[in-house]
């Protein structure tokens, strides 16, 4: 562990004398060196750079580190002096190596992935480093399976109850036809267009035929996100279980609600009525969900 905390103080030395922003993390593993970890900015998820893992000399956990990624930055219109920058890495279980500057390399092949995407933030100012991210958690790409659903014609509201090895719209939902894909941001109270798909959120498909979605990944098992107060739109877990698992929230929303496509309507759910009103019980794996909050606060569930 000290030759690592050495690297990164030489990094941050070596930093403030040619003034980059050079993010930097930790894997935990020791058997990562040479898989590559792939790295955006929030606000354009396309424009991704990918750089190898390297060996840090811990018994417990190697590092990346990008070198300087200002030529991001730049492209994307963020000027010296920004601050708390949000972005993104990720380990994926294949992909196409691409340099700072937007050039393709060669495709490659990880044999792990990470759990879920780490977000944090940097700013741009000579010599400042990233606010230092969670460490990336591993899992095989060997232990990914298969999930398939049915969309209808129209608009349906599903979630991802596998982790993808590429969380990107075009891989993720690969063979449906679709024109449209949108998440609920809470804190606008907006639709906004996704071009990433994670488990643990709610997305609305508009689909122009009927289709079969099916992709691969690893099992999504345990929940733990923040709601805020009014509407979320919140994904599920690898399992059905019944509506009483919300318990973690319970006294905190009003209900809870889901698309039915046939009908075209919500079905809901109300933990207060009595049973003959509510349209469902179960939360089903696949299915994504509104849930108006109370007030701020977690839902957490495992399977």
């Amino acid at each position: 562990m000290f030759a690592f905390i050495t690297l990164i103080g030489m990094m941050i030395v070596a930093g403030s004398a040619q003034a980059a922003v050079a993010p930097t993390g930790q894997v935990n593993s020791t058997t990562a060196e040479g898989e590559i970890v792939t790295f955006w900015l929030d606000v354009n998820p396309s424009d991704y750079t990918t750089v190898a893992v390297f060996d840090s000399g811990d018994p417990y956990i190697d590092y990346w580190w990008i070198s300087d990624i200002t030529p991001m930055l730049d492209r994307n219109g963020y000027n010296s002096g920004d601050t708390s920058i949000p972005v993104i890495v990720a380990m994926y279980c294949s992909g196409t190596e691409r340099d700072i500057d937007g050039v393709l390399g060669s495709s490659y092949t990880n044999a792990d992935r990470n759990v879920t995407v780490l977000h944090f933030t940097v700013d741009y100012a000579d010599g400042t480093y990233s606010i230092y991210p969670d460490v990336i958690d591993l899992v095989s790409c060997a232990a990914e399976e298969e999930f398939s659903k049915t969309l209808h014609e129209g608009w349906n509201l599903i979630s991802l109850p596998l982790t993808p090895s590429d969380s990107s719209v075009s891989a993720v939902l690969s063979g449906v036809s679709q024109d449209a894909v949108y998440r609920y941001n809470a804190t606008s109270k907006q639709f906004e267009s996704a071009d990433m798909m994670d488990p643990g959120t709610g997305y609305f498909v508009h689909a122009t035929s009927e289709s079969t979605w099916t992709y691969s990944g690893t099992a999504y098992t345990s929940i733990d996100i923040s709601l805020k107060q009014g509407l979320n739109m919140a994904g599920w877990l690898n399992c059905s279980k019944d509506v009483d698992a919300l318990s973690s929230v319970s006294g905190d929303y009003h209900y809870v609600a889901q698309w039915n496509v046939t009908a075209e309507k919500f079905d809901v759910y109300n933990p207060v009525a009595p049973s003959t009103f509510n349209d469902f019980t179960t939360m089903e794996r696949g299915t994504g969900y509104f849930v108006s909050a109370k007030q701020e606060c977690t839902l957490s569930e495992s399977c």
